[in-house]
């Protein structure tokens, strides 16, 4: 075992004191550390549909326009490295066992005195303590969950952003989306602009918080966009009369590319020109949102595990795919399943219900048994690898392979299709 794998054992070994939301711990973590969260700008975003493709999408703008750029998000598909990334790099292995080294005693110490820091809140750590060593411009923050006691939200950033909210985790954030929007609403901060896509009751609570917080809000209207067409691998958007090309695929990105041009508007940074903005769009990438990642057999990954999710991508895949096709799914336990079959299960041909590969991950019978109430043929297949390869033995002339359910799902299958390319 090398140094980096040590050092990761430890830190996931962290993840058995489950999570736990409070900002109490973190922010000791930070004073010990040296307040590294006060060396950088950040735009931080929260909701529960989009948070990570638009914050690819700021990413990718800012860094078009020459600035130095971080980006947090979690969790990762297929290694750790992935959830912080600076321009185009992500943090790479001696830097992180260093930095997982570092924590590790003030981790141990804060113990002893009764802070027992979750995996999330170092996780969060190595990224400030990275992107402080980085001098970076500008640090996009994904909330990990909620937004009001995450532990990202110890920052004081330039700008906020919310985008759709729906029910989800009502375990830890509430049983009603009032609640829940509440909960997002947190990361709103004294006099820091607030950009939403949200409407109903949402909107509400995201009016209410900023009046109460003295932040300019500035809303996503329908009006302000509109999907002029989609392809297998981008869609192009008009907004406020200009079209944009974006660099990933489905309507829902429509009002994700429409959020991240409202936010650069709200930033207002004169070093990011319009060129940046389309350039930056056009050439984001956000892996495994509806992404074709094979030709032969032909095979898309989505990491949908939403009811708003779902909805979109039931619209989405066969707009462009056809009718037919064969969809396998793997949840986790805390998702919505009837919801998902209800929405999913009607526009596929064949559905392999499986599970992912995680503690969390729902059993592939209890999927099956969801899916059979909304899609004639249903077959259970355990391991994700293997329900794909079951999938492909199923498929007709023209027809797709369409993966999703989780991100889990999603990086079991990349895995499975990079060990299948090997041999």
């Amino acid at each position: 075992m090398n140094q980096l794998q040590q050092s990761l054992a430890w830190l996931y070994s962290l993840t058995a004191r489950g999570m736990k939301l409070g900002l109490e711990n973190t922010r000791e973590l930070m004073r010990r550390l040296g307040e590294p969260h006060e060396d950088f700008k950040s735009i931080h975003v929260a909701g529960t549909d989009g948070k990570g493709s638009v914050c690819a999408m700021l990413h990718s703008v800012l860094e078009q326009a020459g600035l130095v750029t971080g980006l947090y998000t979690s969790p990762h598909l297929l290694r750790f490295n992935e959830r912080i990334k600076v321009g185009h790099h992500e943090i790479d292995d001696y830097e992180l066992s260093e930095l997982i080294d570092k924590c590790r005693p003030i981790a141990e110490e804060m113990s002893s005195e009764g802070m027992h820091l979750t995996f999330f809140e170092i996780t969060t750590a190595i990224a400030f303590l990275h992107f402080s060593a980085k001098k970076v411009d500008y640090a996009i923050l994904e909330t990990g969950m909620g937004g009001r006691l995450d532990s990202t939200n110890v920052v004081e950033p330039e700008l906020t952003v919310i985008t759709p909210v729906g029910m989800e985790h009502s375990q830890y954030l509430g049983r009603t989306l009032k609640e829940i929007a509440v909960e997002k609403a947190g990361i709103i901060k004294p006099g820091v602009p607030v950009v939403a896509n949200c409407s109903g009751e949402v909107r509400e609570v995201v009016e209410d918080k900023a009046r109460e917080r003295g932040s300019d809000v500035h809303f996503l209207e329908e009006s302000d966009y509109e999907m002029v067409s989609m392809g297998r691998q981008s869609i192009e958007i008009n907004y406020k009369g200009e079209l944009y090309q974006v660099g990933i695929t489905g309507s829902f990105q429509a009002g994700n590319a429409a959020t991240a041009l409202l936010a650069l508007d709200a930033l207002q940074d004169p070093r990011v020109l319009p060129q940046h903005v389309a350039d930056g769009l056009k050439e984001c990438r956000w892996p495994c949102r509806m992404e074709l990642v094979s030709d032969d057999p032909p095979t898309v990954i989505d990491v949908t595990h939403t009811i708003m999710g779902a909805k979109s991508l039931a619209k989405d895949f066969p707009a462009i795919y056809g009718e037919g096709n064969i969809l396998v799914i793997g949840i986790l336990k805390d998702k919505d399943l009837e919801g998902m079959a209800a929405e999913l299960g009607p526009y596929f041909r064949k559905v392999v219900a499986t599970e992912p590969d995680s503690d969390r991950g729902m059993a592939a019978d209890a999927v099956g048994r969801a899916f059979i109430h909304y899609c004639d043929d249903v077959t259970v297949e355990e391991k994700v690898g293997d329900a794909i390869a079951l999938a492909y033995g199923m498929l007709e002339e023209g027809e797709t392979v369409l993966v999703t359910g989780s991100l889990y799902t999603a990086g079991d299958s990349l895995r499975w299709l990079r060990r299948r390319m090997r041999n």
